[in-house]
């Protein structure tokens, strides 16, 4: 069984690589770290959206690449070798991909196109302060149309436009 990457997948890679070394040197992840005001580098979002990997693997129909897993995986592994300080993966990983797996069409329609492109920034709010995320720990509720209850830590929650809250009605 040959688990070596296809020659697509290895000139993305590549890509990516020289890429993300032309534009996220330490100098990006320490300026990053180094100011309190500034939770990630907008310059490198825009310029990752602008690459279309924030549509790796949402459809063509969305607005998307269309690729598969494998493909974000190369991505994400570059982008977690340069320390990129963005929210790609509560927006991917997260956001999109749940909508994708378990949104309403309308609701793919209305942020998959978003996500691809980089206008939103999305993220899903699961864990609680009681533990671990299961079925049977989530206390946050929705009543008389409210939403009540506490999520902790919620991946890049600071910076995002939307987000996905686990809760019972």
């Amino acid at each position: 069984m040959n688990f070596d990457f296809s020659d697509d997948q290895k000139l993305l890679r590549d890509q990516a690589r020289k890429f993300l070394q032309d534009k996220c040197d330490r100098s990006v992840v320490r300026s990053i770290l180094e100011d309190n005001k500034q939770k990630y580098s907008k310059e490198l979002w825009k310029d990752i959206c602008e690459m279309g990997w924030t549509g790796t693997v949402i459809p063509e129909e969305y607005g998307g690449l269309g690729l598969g897993m494998l493909e974000l995986c190369v991505i994400a592994e570059e982008l977690g070798r340069s320390l990129a300080p963005i929210p790609f993966s509560s927006s991917i990983y997260l956001f999109a991909e749940f909508v994708k797996s378990y949104g309403s069409e309308d609701q793919k329609k209305k942020y998959l196109p978003r996500i691809a492109s980089g206008d939103i920034v999305g993220t899903f709010a699961l864990s609680e302060t009681n533990g671990t995320p299961r079925p049977n720990n989530i206390k946050a509720n929705v009543s008389d149309e409210k939403l009540n209850g506490e999520k902790t830590p919620v991946n890049d929650g600071e910076v995002a436009d939307i987000i996905i809250v686990a809760a019972n009605s």
